[in-house]
């Protein structure tokens, strides 16, 4: 189970005090040190109740439940270490996080989803058994991570065009990898057990197809007249609706995918470009995309405020991390769990 991170639904959840019988020995265990300064096991599970519960309805009682709850509790340490690495550099720098800060930033967040600021602690409190003030300190650490951050990167970033249109054509690719498509295509078999001049003369046919193609000739008419796959000649070739392989909709079953081959040569094409013949299997084919599901994104100066966000979290998280880095080397730190 992967935790979010910086994000407010990362919430801690104190662990309520239980009086142990009189017989009972409570024996404490360190999990963790950063510097002078200590993270214990029941300070890890306290934080970690809400996940552990979350676990727990998700999974029976066994293995799989203990395997998540491990793997939930050892990125959750690691999250502690960094926030405790975190606070013992804003000791040493002074940096405090005031307590009308953190109220001003339960404000904003009341407001962005049309709710009171008692609302949002009530909502949060039935959707995780966190309670308010445990709400408040996580709040608390992320603005103080942002202060911090703010600090090392002040004067030193400068975002340029070039930055930007890189950002966007990382956009492009990436929302193109999850946009439906329809694909089609022209398949010649090839027999088992085919000569290699047998190949060869397919091969021949196939590239006279694609000459037909390149003269104009429609596809869906080409594929009708030339195509051997029966369960789609007399569409044209046309194969469906598909989702590439990272979409949300291929990941839940809900759309059929092609092979990787087939999509990532489906990925390169515009609406109507076709590939030239190419051996897939036991047969030759020529593909093309009929249709796609359109962008979001309509021009790079409609999209430029959203690039300037995406690059500008790109560069926060590239120097927290070199940050991290930068503090684990000079504090000594030992994980124990």
């Amino acid at each position: 189970m992967k935790l979010p991170r910086l994000t407010a639904a990362l919430l801690a959840l104190a662990l309520a005090g239980v009086a142990a019988p009189a017989h009972a020995v409570t024996v404490e265990k360190i999990v963790a040190v950063v510097g002078d300064d200590s993270i214990l096991l029941s300070e890890l599970r306290a934080r970690g109740l809400p996940f552990l519960r979350q676990i727990a309805r998700q999974y029976p009682a066994g293995p799989s439940r203990t395997a998540a709850e491990s793997s939930m509790l050892k990125d959750l340490l690691k999250k502690m270490v960094e926030d405790l690495l975190e606070q013992q550099a804003a000791e040493r720098q002074k940096v405090v996080v005031k307590p009308e800060e953190v109220d001003k930033a339960f404000e904003q967040m009341a407001a962005s989803q049309n709710m009171t600021v008692d609302q949002l602690f009530d909502t949060t409190q039935k959707k995780t058994g966190m309670t308010e003030q445990d709400y408040r300190d996580e709040i608390r650490r992320q603005i103080l991570e942002g202060k911090l951050l703010s600090q090392r990167i002040r004067g030193r970033v400068r975002i340029t065009e070039e930055d930007l249109k890189k950002a966007f054509a990382r956009t492009l690719r990436e929302e193109l990898e999850r946009r439906e498509y329809r694909p089609a295509w022209i398949l010649l078999r090839i027999l088992p057990g085919s000569s290699q001049q047998a190949i060869e003369q397919r091969q021949a046919q196939a590239e006279k197809v694609w000459e037909e193609l390149e003269a104009g000739r429609p596809f869906a008419e080409v594929a009708k007249e030339r195509s051997d796959d029966t369960r789609t000649r007399e569409k044209g070739g046309d194969l469906g609706i598909h989702a590439p392989s990272r979409a949300p909709s291929a990941q839940s079953g809900k759309r059929q995918t092609l092979a990787k081959e087939l999509e990532d040569k489906m990925l390169a094409l515009e609406v109507g470009e076709y590939t030239k013949p190419f051996r897939f299997g036991e047969a030759i084919v020529i593909m093309t995309v009929l249709s796609r599901q359109p962008s979001r994104f309509t021009t790079y100066e409609a999209a430029k405020p959203e690039m300037v966000q995406r690059v500008q979290n790109e560069i926060v998280l590239r120097e927290r991390t070199a940050w991290m880095d930068e503090l684990r080397k000079r504090t000594f730190v030992e994980v124990r769990q």
